[in-house]
């Protein structure tokens, strides 16, 4: 008996175009044995690139072990809904709106990327559905679920008539409020199957997601409607073709486990990310359950992006959301952070800005790298690579052939732009590429309040190896794991996942209007729907299940929710569930943003029940174990000159295959090839085998880094001779920026902040010179206005418009200030303004049009220190939440300010001891100058 499962690796070309290049293939026997095979993608179908990937290991099968059966099932993990997303190839849709409210696709939420400057040059995406195949229906269904308007079907009929002559292929109806009663949806479905015919694919709200919010509802929807008949008619396909290799076919979904084909088809929007969640899955299963490390960072380095994941505990963080391109819907997937950071990446030089940046432009595969020889000239990563001397010749067990000498030329020309050798050109584009990466794994680590340092580093897709080594010394995570075959490892982790189904529903109370015993029996008929699509889905009544318990909270005021995971047990202790639900909220929200409200009011705003399948799972084999630790001779390919840190040194070139038996270590520098991937080990580092046959690397010594000590002077020389210095810093500042705005719209009460991004942070020098931000520094006119003392600790807080001499135009603008100290010397300043919702004045709001004097507007809060030397002045926090009509949103929005201000602070304070504060500085005024 044999398990299977195919799934293909793909790449991104800009603008949103989204090609599967190969079909992985990786057969679990019973004994535990992985069987892998990779196969070119068939674009015009690609079941023939699974169907031929099947062939293939069914030769091999037969040729090892004479099998040629059926396979117990069949997972698969695809693209096909996501490239219909991206490249635009979904079916024709339309859709059905409450009237009134036909603008819903365009208006769509406010936060756009980028932040509050953001708009002056935002181009907003199309939306899914246009306004022509849009059709509005009278009818109102109130939020309690009672019928304030019935629906009109006389002028719903005719109101379609448009829509008909356009001949859509899918309709999606999204009415409002009807999570609460789907009554008028389920009565327009049936007009529609009159009106239109069954060859129409109808698709509900409340089949998709019957949760409030209008936007996420509708847009998740519309996605379902758009990708639905492109998905069943490639499920149709899967099924009809491997109809002869096994009974049971399942399909990955974007949170990793598994779903029927028939839900798959029928919920095709939570199958968009499958691709990136089987890589995520197959490192939950293939290290952390088989090896000591369970706290995991993932990164998944492909040719144009890399993906970042983060598993605590063995288990991978989900996001009750889904990104494909620019489209977001509400569905759950992996939570992956996506960089535009990959091998084919273009490493571009301005002259003008004297700017240099890798990425997100990509060669794509045509032309690719100029290493390909199929006509690319400009410098990529790869070409960097192997200038370098990283990469072997030949890529894919030799049948690849790299132009050596055409890489050089790219990389030259580069170099040239910016006046340096090769080589250093070479070197920083691996350096601003690992910066970049190192941004992202950052972002997923710490932007979550853990660590990086408690973590294992594990490379994963097919350039992902060959940067492991580099990034674990950025990040200080040990070890590196580096898992076999890691290019198609995204097939194996599909093959030992489970299925699962879940349900939610909207239930917003606060938790003073909680019924402990209604709570629980709205979990339980949650968990009755799941239970019963779970055992028809296994086909098995008496399927082992495993249920989780979640609900979606926040304090009450804030936009964003966290997700609480408990317990059966915990539903049967109705008298404590609550607290306990507050104790883990809590702890939650203070493990992420490093602070929590115990006594802000909590409020739940969805319950959601998860049932997966409780069977035992498929045990992978050991390999076997080497008598010495030394790697046999015979599996040496070669040794050659590479270049690092701007010395050469000989690396040796090993077979993987001939060196996979546990307790070989190899000595760095070198790098380890294997037909879909090379691993690069460092100077200084060596790399082990497992008995799973990772291959684990560590520093040979766990010595603090010695830092040169630089003068003002030397320092100011060093960023001149390398330029790329600054750089490096520039990326590391402006993705602390980004961690500051992601932590304010999340925690911000006021909807200023939260919705609109009327909040604005700045990293300035010690002169107050804006280093990152958008509309300049408020610190030099803080500086000039402030005549007191500035110490360590202190965190100041204002408004006055006249005082800082304009750096805000109103009073709800309130801006915290922060010293940044490295060692007890001052090295920069950190702030962030938010508009505060309420600030006292002669209306709500503040800001009132029939004010004649400021003191009309509201309070007016001098420079002064909320925090002296980090003493908290509470009876100055009293006096402002006590002049604001919104006393607990003030508080809220408050802390936030102060915590964005102190993590940037902390993170400028590891760029120091990264660098040296001279370097640091020296670096940021060459910036300053070039900017």
């Amino acid at each position: 008996m044999c398990y299977l499962e195919g799934c293909w690796s793909s790449f991104e070309n800009p603008p949103l175009t989204h090609h599967s290049t190969f079909t992985d293939v990786c057969v679990i026997t019973p004994d535990g044995e992985a069987i892998r095979a990779k196969v070119p993608t068939n674009t015009t179908d690609q079941s023939i690139g699974v169907q031929d990937g099947v062939t293939q290991v069914r030769a091999i099968l037969r040729q090892r072990y004479g099998w040629d059966g059926k396979f117990e099932y069949i997972h698969h993990g695809t693209t096909t809904g996501t490239n219909a997303v991206l490249e635009g190839k979904g079916a024709k849709a339309g859709l059905i709106v409450t009237k009134g409210h036909k603008d819903i696709l365009t208006v769509r939420r406010s936060q756009i990327p980028g932040g509050l400057g953001a708009w002056i040059n935002y181009v907003q995406p199309e939306p899914l559905v246009p306004l022509e195949r849009t059709v509005e229906a009278k009818e109102r269904i109130q939020i309690n679920g009672e019928v304030f308007h019935e629906l009109d079907e006389e002028d719903f009929r005719n109101s379609l008539q448009d829509l008909k002559r356009q001949k859509p292929q899918a309709i999606a109806v999204s009415l409002l409020n009807s999570f609460s009663n789907k009554a008028h949806e389920e009565r327009i479905r049936s007009i529609l199957l009159e009106e239109f015919g069954s060859d129409v694919e109808v698709v509900t709200s409340t089949d998709v997601l019957p949760e409030i919010q209008e936007y996420e509802r509708t847009v998740t929807t519309a996605a379902n409607a758009i990708v639905k008949p492109v998905v069943k008619r490639y499920m149709k396909n899967l099924q009809k073709k491997l109809a002869k290799d096994t009974d049971t076919l399942r399909i990955l979904k974007s949170d990793g486990d598994l779903t029927s084909v028939d839900l798959a088809g029928e919920t095709p929007v939570r199958i968009l990310m499958s691709g990136p969640a089987g890589g995520v899955k197959a490192v939950s299963h293939l290290v952390a359950k088989d090896t000591p490390y369970k706290n995991l960072i993932t990164f998944d380095m492909g040719g144009t992006s890399t993906d970042c994941a983060l598993l605590s505990g063995s288990e991978a963080i989900i996001r009750r959301e889904t990104e494909v391109g620019s489209l977001t819907v509400r569905a759950p997937s992996v939570d992956v952070r996506t960089v535009g950071a990959g091998g084919g990446s273009i490493a571009i030089y301005n002259e003008f800005s004297k700017n240099f940046r890798v990425g997100p432009e990509s060669s794509g595969a045509t032309p690719g790298p100029a290493a390909y020889g199929k006509g690319g000239t400009q410098a990529t990563v790869t070409d960097a690579n192997l200038t370098l001397g990283y990469l072997p010749s030949k890529l894919l067990g030799g049948k690849f052939k790299l132009d050596v000498a055409a890489s050089a030329t790219a990389v030259e020309s580069i170099a040239k732009q910016m006046g340096m050798d090769t080589i250093t050109a070479a070197e920083g584009i691996i350096d601003l590429v690992n910066e970049s990466m190192h941004g992202a794994l950052r972002l997923v680590s710490v932007e979550q309040g853990y660590d990086p340092r408690d973590f294992a580093l594990v490379a994963l897709g097919g350039a992902g190896p060959m940067h492991a080594n580099s990034l674990g010394k950025l990040l200080g995570s040990w070890p590196v794991i580096v898992p076999p075959s890691p290019g198609v490892l995204c097939a194996q982790g599909d093959a030992i996942t489970k299925m699962s189904h879940e349900s939610s529903c909207t239930y917003i109370k606060v938790f003073s209007d909680v019924e402990p015993k209604h709570l629980t029996k709205t979990l339980g008929d949650l968990k009755s729907g799941c239970v019963h699509t779970m055992k028809e889905s296994l086909a098995d009544e008496q399927a082992k299940l495993r249920v989780v318990y979640q609900s979606d909270m926040r304090y009450q005021g804030q936009a964003m929710t966290l997700t609480v995971d408990f317990s059966e047990d915990d539903t049967k202790d109705t008298s404590h569930l609550l607290s306990h639900l507050r104790t883990k909220f809590n702890e939650s929200h203070e493990q992420q943003f490093s602070f929590s409200h115990t006594d802000v009011e909590l409020e739940i705003m969805r319950l959601r029940v998860r049932v997966i399948d409780a069977s035992e799972e498929v045990a992978m084999k050991p390999i076997e174990k080497a008598s010495t630790s030394t790697p046999p001779e015979e599996a040496v390919v070669s040794r050659q000159t590479i270049v690092y840190e701007g010395k050469k040194v000989e690396a040796t070139f090993w077979d993987r295959e001939k060196i996979t038996k546990a307790g070989i270590k190899i000595a760095g520098p070198a790098v380890v090839s294997e037909m879909d991937s090379n691993t690069l080990i460092l100077p200084g580092h060596f790399g082990e085998v497992d008995a799973m046959g990772n291959i684990l690397i560590w520093p040979e010594t766990k010595a603090a880094r010695d830092l040169k000590t630089h003068t003002k002077e030397s320092a100011e020389r060093l960023v001149r001779e390398q330029p790329l210095l600054p750089a490096l810093v520039g990326s590391a500042l402006a993705s602390i920026r980004r961690e500051m705005d992601t932590l304010m719209q999340r925690c911000a009460m006021s909807p200023a902040i939260r919705e609109q991004q009327d909040e604005f942070n700045v990293i300035t020098n010690t002169r107050g010179q804006m280093l990152v931000g958008q509309f300049g520094s408020f610190i030099q006119q803080f500086l000039d206005g402030w005549k007191g003392t500035v110490e360590e600790g202190d965190v100041f807080v204002t408004n006055d418009v006249y005082q800082i001499d304009g750096a805000v135009s109103h009073l709800n603008d309130v801006i915290i200030l922060v010293p940044i100290y490295y060692e007890h010397q001052l090295v920069g300043w950190a702030a962030n303004f938010g508009h505060m919702t309420d600030v006292q004045g002669k209306v709500p709001g503040s800001l009132s049009i029939n004010a004649s004097t400021i003191y009309e507007d509201g309070l007016q809060i001098p420079i002064v220190k909320l925090y002296d030397k980090g003493v908290y002045n509470d009876a100055l926090a009293t006096v402002l939440f006590r002049n604001s009509r919104m006393p607990s949103w003030f508080q809220s929005d408050l802390i936030a300010l102060v915590t964005a201000c102190r993590t940037a602070a902390t993170r400028v304070n590891e760029l120091c001891a990264r660098y040296g504060v001279q370097v640091y500085e020296a670096a940021t005024d060459y910036l300053l100058e070039q900017n």
